[in-house]
């Protein structure tokens, strides 16, 4: 049972790594909705912190602390019979404005939350369960979705829901990656052909980050 759990945890830390075994990060692109004014604050705070929680995890196997807390998580939760969908805020979809789940969160004068990691970890595991329950998937394929498309909420949402995107692009692969990576103009312009010249930034700012 025990090599067993290990493997699994090997398995869950292997979710969020690159193929050069270097940790990936997400950011939260805001809502339809709100890209029509300023967001405040308060929201660009609210709105980061659900992948502080996936951060920390990454940053946390090289010293061996707590990088599986997020699959134990899942796993205690789950076996305590209690429903992720109870544990989660409602995530609007499609042509709606996302929101996270709403919480009671401690925070300073500035963009900078002051959560605490099991608080922020917290977060991160319901919105991974709500979308589990939701569109009835596994951790594996959530988190792919994820990464598939930038670490955006409300694009993964509305592609695990529809199969597509919603601004009409492809998701990324692992080839597309490759080829980001490359020191070659035409290559970049076949890129943002694929993708969008917004789509082609943002990930080079995820793959960097």
């Amino acid at each position: 049972m025990a090599g067993q759990g290990d493997a699994e945890m090997a398995r869950s830390r292997s979710l969020f790594l690159w193929d050069d075994g270097s940790p990936m990060r997400f950011y939260v692109r805001p809502g339809l909705a709100k890209l029509r004014l300023a967001p405040l604050p308060e929201e660009t705070a609210q709105g980061t912190v659900l992948f502080e929680a996936l951060n920390r995890e990454f940053e946390s196997m090289e010293s061996g602390s707590d990088a599986s807390y997020l699959s134990e998580e899942l796993s205690t939760q789950d076996g305590d019979g209690k429903s992720p969908g109870e544990a989660a805020s409602v995530l609007k979809t499609g042509q709606e404005d996302s929101t996270l789940p709403d919480t009671q969160l401690q925070k300073e004068e500035g963009p900078t939350s002051t959560c605490s990691s099991s608080d922020v970890v917290g977060e991160a595991v319901k919105t991974m369960q709500h979308f589990m329950e939701k569109f009835g998937m596994d951790l594996f394929t959530v988190t792919q979705a994820f990464l598939k498309n930038t670490g955006e909420v409300e694009t993964t949402s509305y592609f695990l829901q529809t199969g597509q995107r919603l601004d009409g692009h492809p998701i990324w692969n692992r080839e597309d990656d490759l080829e980001l990576q490359k020191e070659d103009e035409r290559v970049r312009s076949k890129l943002i052909a694929k993708f969008g010249a917004e789509n082609v930034a943002k990930r080079v700012a995820f793959r960097k980050s």
